[in-house]
């Protein structure tokens, strides 16, 4: 099933672009009274958007329905200073929460936040988040956002690599951005999946060459069956490369799985650099 997107310009926010006074009235209040942190819980600036919005010519970008989320600011392989700024297009988690991650390049972890978005759960929102960050030399970076589901395991994550400057003068922009890096053409979500294999075919904008990591996992988190699939870089790194895999499976009565798409670093910075997951029902 391929994911439905919708467009809106960055220069079109939805709640006012004609209306900045009523704006700003409006992100007030929602900081002073929707927005209340609870300890260890920080928010960022938020503006709600909504599929209605005039698209205008150019700076468009589209919005996976699926939540993936999009990081449009900084782009990948950016070269920057303190503070980084974050433009960041989601949905809230499962558990209404966005997390927002800095690794430095021997895996520490320079910046965490989490926020709370429980009452906009289901709404597609621009984040922005101003950055700091103090290092003793040039390094690279990893920036990462991950949702995650009511039990604490991750449904979605995004990352791009960045070089963080100590100082001045070499700054750059980085590349395009690459989004969305996930389309699902099957299997179709709104129906079983009977007998005893899923088929997974979709096209996917690789990070790097490591393999894609492919599993259906059950309701407990543990994991039914996994696939690891050998892919390439393509020489276009905007289009999709189409990937296929047969995961079998065996139950005795409908079952509610978790389809879950992964890659994995190759870089010193270890650990997960995009994942996909969505919800499908398996039967004998």
């Amino acid at each position: 099933m391929s994911l439905k997107l919708f467009r809106f310009s960055i220069k079109n926010r939805t709640v006012g672009n004609r209306h900045p006074v009523f704006l700003s009235v409006l992100v007030w209040i929602i900081f002073n009274f929707s927005f209340s942190p609870a300890a260890g819980i920080a928010q960022a600036n938020v503006v709600i958007l909504n599929s209605a919005a005039t698209p205008t010519p150019g700076n468009q970008i589209e919005i996976p329905a699926s939540g993936e989320p999009v990081i449009f600011q900084p782009r990948n392989n950016a070269r920057l200073i303190s503070p980084l700024k974050l433009q960041l297009i989601t949905k809230p988690g499962e558990d209404g929460l966005v997390r927002i991650e800095l690794l430095g390049h021997d895996n520490r972890l320079i910046f965490r936040k989490m926020m709370d978005y429980h009452s906009f759960k289901g709404k597609t929102m621009l984040l922005e988040q101003e950055i700091p960050f103090e290092i003793r030399a040039d390094e690279s970076a990893r920036l990462q956002v991950v949702l995650e589901d009511t039990k604490g395991r991750t449904t979605f994550l995004n990352s791009i690599n960045l070089t963080l400057l100590g100082v001045r003068g070499s700054e750059s922009d980085g590349d395009a951005v690459v989004n969305p890096r996930f389309r699902i053409d099957q299997p179709d979500f709104s129906n079983e999946i009977k007998g005893r294999t899923l088929t997974l075919q979709c096209g996917i904008k690789p990070v790097n060459i490591t393999p894609i990591i492919v599993e259906l996992i059950a309701k407990d988190g543990h994991t039914l069956t996994s696939r690891f699939v050998p892919i390439a870089m393509p020489n276009d790194q905007t289009a999709f490369t189409t990937l296929k895999a047969e995961l079998p499976f065996r139950v005795s009565a409908p079952t509610q799985v978790t389809l879950r798409i992964r890659q994995e670093s190759n870089t010193l910075i270890k650990g997960t650099v995009m994942l996909w997951s969505g919800k499908v029902t398996i039967s004998p």
